[in-house]
C-alpha cells in the first residue's frame, strides 16, 4: 500500500512536524557533540518481530527535515514481515538519522502495530466472511493514520467522525425514550448519510426496523441473544456487532454470520510492533 495516497501527504508533514518539535530533534545536544556536522552515513529500518507492516513511508517524510533520504525500500505497507527483514535502506547526514531516529520509529512501531493486530482478528473471521471494522477510539490527532494502518492489517475503516455516518447510540436512546421516529426525520434531511442504530435490547429491534435504517449495531449481546437478533431481523438490514470482543471469543460471534465486528482495542491497545534503525560502520 502507498500511504501517500490515502492519507494526504500534507496532514502527515504536520504531525510530523509536530513530533519532531516535541522531540526538540533540532536541539539534540547529544549527537551534536559526539558526532561531526560533516559526517555522513547509512542506516537500515530493520524489523525485531514479525508483523505486518504500516507507515514505512512516514521515514521520508521525517528525513527529510534532516538533510538524510530513503535510498531504497524493502517492504511495502501491508506486508507481512519476519524478524531481521530489512525494511529500508537511507543514507546522508548521521547527525540528521540519529536525531531522527526517534521519531521514525515511533510512527512505523505504532502504526505497525496496529497492522499486526488488526490481521489477527481478519484471520480468524474471514472463513466466515465477516468483515472487521475499526472505530473513533483512536489517539487524539492520529486518527487518519490509525485507520490507515487498520487498512494495511485487512481492516475495513468505519465512519471518520460525527459527521461522516448517523449513529444512534445508548446515550442517544436513553434520551430519546423508544421514540424512534427521529430516524424517519434524520433520512428526510441527510438522504445520503448511513444511519446506523445500537441496540441492547432484541425487544427494540422490530421497532427500529419500522423506520429507514441501514444497519443494527448489537452491542454487548451474549453470542446467543446475538443468534436470536440475527434471525428476528432475517436480511432486513446490514448487522454489526460490538462489545468486549478480542481474541478469544471473537470467533464464537462470528460463527452468527453478521456483516461487521467493530473493535476498539485494534486502535487503542495494539501493542508497538518492535523496529529498530541500525547505522553501518562509518
Amino acid at each position: 500500500m502507498n500511504i501517500f495516497k490515502i492519507v494526504d501527504r500534507a496532514n502527515i508533514e504536520l504531525l510530523v512536524m509536530e513530533s519532531i518539535k516535541e522531540d526538540r530533534a533540532f536541539t539534540d545536544i547529544t549527537t551534536q557533540m559526539c558526532v561531526p556536522e560533516e559526517v555522513e552515513g547509512v542506516a537500515n529500518i530493520i524489523a525485531k518481530e514479525n508483523g505486518v507492516l504500516s507507515g514505512i513511508q512516514i521515514a521520508e517524510v521525517v528525513l527529510q527535515n534532516f538533510g538524510v533520504y530513503v535510498v531504497e525500500y524493502f517492504a511495502e505497507d501491508g506486508e507481512n514481515i519476519k524478524e531481521g527483514n530489512r525494511l529500508a535502506k537511507v543514507k546522508g547526514k548521521l547527525r540528521g538519522m540519529l536525531s531522527a531516529e526517534r521519531t521514525i520509529l515511533n510512527f512505523i512501531q505504532h502504526l505497525s502495530g496496529i497492522a499486526t493486530y488488526t490481521q489477527k482478528f481478519v484471520k480468524i473471521v474471514e472463513k466466515y466472511n465477516v468483515k472487521i471494522l475499526d472505530t473513533r477510539k483512536t489517539t487524539p490527532g492520529l486518527r487518519t493514520l490509525e485507520k490507515y494502518a487498520v487498512l494495511c492489517g485487512g481492516g475495513i475503516n468505519h465512519r471518520f467522525d460525527l459527521y461522516d455516518q448517523i449513529m444512534i447510540k445508548d446515550n442517544h436512546l436513553s434520551f430519546m425514550k423508544d421514540d424512534f421516529t427521529v430516524i424517519q426525520r434524520m433520512k428526510n434531511k441527510y438522504p445520503d448519510k448511513k444511519i446506523i442504530v445500537e441496540v441492547k435490547d432484541i425487544e427494540d429491534i422490530e421497532k427500529i426496523l419500522n423506520y429507514p435504517v441501514d444497519r443494527i449495531l448489537l452491542d454487548n449481546m451474549t453470542p446467543e441473544n446475538v443468534e436470536k437478533s440475527i434471525k428476528l431481523i432475517n436480511g432486513r438490514c446490514e448487522i454489526e456487532i460490538s462489545g468486549n470482543i478480542d481474541e478469544k471469543n471473537i470467533e464464537l460471534y462470528a460463527q452468527k454470520y453478521p456483516d461487521f465486528i467493530s473493535i476498539g482495542k485494534i486502535t487503542h491497545s495494539a501493542k508497538a510492533l518492535d523496529i529498530s534503525m541500525k547505522v553501518e560502520n562509518v
